[in-house]
């Protein structure tokens, strides 16, 4: 088991690392292909396009990005799923520090029989 001084020394840490999040995004980036017809009844595949999509309002929200674009959004997207984490791990470390400081107040209980 970790010191109080230990996870508050980790909680800062991730305090940090969260205050450097600036651009941050919820989402996907897919590839999107189209199969169209040709003059002589052949069928040709066109793509890939590149696809941001999420969720909104329990939607699916699609935007085609352009190809200067795509590593910009999947560069925010993952310090989006980072984010997610580090807030995870903080409520994780709160409940730590919560447990640890009342640790001696409360007893456990046996069951009397």
């Amino acid at each position: 088991m970790s010191t109080y001084s230990e996870i508050a020394q980790r909680r800062r840490a991730v305090l940090d690392e969260l205050e450097g999040l600036e651009r941050i995004r919820r989402g996907s980036v897919v590839e999107q292909y189209f199969t169209s017809p040709t003059r002589d009844g052949r069928r040709i595949q066109r793509g890939p396009y590149a696809l941001y999509t999420l969720k909104r309002r329990g939607r699916t929200v699609s935007r085609r990005l352009r190809p200067d674009a795509v590593a910009v959004v999947r560069e925010q997207i993952a310090a989006g799923r980072r984010f997610q984490e580090l807030v995870r791990e903080l409520m994780d470390l709160g409940e730590a520090l919560s447990d640890q400081t009342v640790q001696s107040a409360v007893e456990k209980k046996t069951p009397s029989i």
